[in-house]
């Protein structure tokens, strides 16, 4: 919980960061957005913010897959390569959709996206996408635990 508090203390900065960082390797951002939100900050900053910092990390992940990724694990076999690459571009629009809900593996779909070359623009335009309605639930949802929460007297 500790790391949690960390990120809690920095605010909006400390938001923006656990959304990027969590978009490249699997940490929980509920915990800060809860946090922030049950202190009484806006629900409309703490969304923009939010979904800001998450298609940001998404396209830390695209990069690092598409040009430091690619070094490090190279295809011996070509013709494999190009059939993981149709594969993708195939069914990679769906897999990127569903991604931000796949615990810890989901987090690596936009490697995986870069290392397979996946378009740059529809990339962008399908993980703005998917990271604004997961965004969306986490913040909608938070607010209804919060909203319940509240019903209970201390």
């Amino acid at each position: 919980m500790v790391l949690f508090e960390i990120f809690l203390s920095y605010g909006m900065a400390g938001l923006f960061l656990i959304a990027l960082i969590s978009s490249i390797i699997p940490i929980p951002t509920e915990p800060v957005v809860f946090g922030l939100l049950d202190v009484g900050k806006k629900p409309e900053l703490v969304l923009l913010i939010f979904i800001v910092g998450s298609i940001a990390g998404a396209y830390v992940g695209y990069l690092l897959g598409k040009y430091e990724l690619r070094k490090i694990i190279p295809f011996h076999d070509r013709k494999k390569e190009l059939m993981m690459q149709l594969y993708f571009r195939k069914y990679g629009t769906l897999l990127l959709l569903v991604s931000p809900w796949i615990p810890i593996v989901g987090d690596l779909a936009p490697m995986v996206a870069g290392i397979e070359n996946y378009e740059t623009k529809k990339f962008m335009v399908v993980i703005s996408i998917a990271k604004t309605i997961k965004c969306i639930g986490i913040i909608y949802l938070s607010i209804k635990v919060i909203d319940w929460w509240t019903l209970f007297p201390k």
